[in-house]
């Protein structure tokens, strides 16, 4: 879980958010459950969003890895000024680590901190990343791994015609501009 306040023993995850990188994805399953905050001492009932910290990392729509220890938003200082970012989002920095039965793509290399291989483990190729941003994010229902590869052409597609849409708006926003080559 990306949030420590919550049991994922009673949260049934019926969704996935699919996170695009651009040289591959990420697809972690997703739920939101309501939690009561108090605002001026009376619980006020709030919506959040949790993620699993297990999926997939997927490549050419194909599953390609396993992916554990999903950490969402900065790695900074112990005490920020600032709550980070808890959602998985455009620019949100997270944090994860692969397991996969083949070799890497070095596409997949370039953007990983820590790459290598443990000959005697069942997914022997491991790679660790940290501080990486999607660049585009969405959220489906949940039908099952066979549905995962269909669900992350829709996002591809989504994608295209949200930039081909936005691209003057995008152009504006240096993380965009960058990532999109706009």
């Amino acid at each position: 879980m990306t949030r420590s306040d919550v049991n994922p023993t009673k949260l049934s995850f019926d969704e996935v958010a699919i996170a695009d990188f651009g040289p591959f994805q990420i697809a972690v399953l997703t739920t939101t459950h309501t939690v009561h905050r108090p605002l001026l001492s009376v619980p006020i009932p709030v919506t959040e969003r949790v993620y699993q910290t297990r999926g997939y990392l997927i490549r050419d729509r194909q599953i390609i890895a396993s992916l554990s220890g999903l950490e969402i938003g900065a790695i900074g200082s112990e005490h920020p000024l600032f709550k980070p970012i808890q959602r998985l989002a455009p620019a949100v920095a997270l944090a994860f680590e692969a397991r996969s039965t083949r070799p890497w793509p070095r596409q997949v290399v370039s953007q990983s901190v820590l790459t290598c291989q443990l000959p005697e483990s069942h997914r022997p190729y491991r790679a660790v990343f940290r501080q990486v941003q999607p660049r585009f994010v969405r959220i489906y229902p949940f039908a099952g791994l066979a549905a995962l590869t269909e669900q992350v052409k829709a996002l591809q597609t989504e994608e295209t015609l949200f930039v081909a849409q936005n691209q003057e708006r995008l152009r504006q926003i240096p993380f965009y501009r960058a990532t999109f080559g706009l």
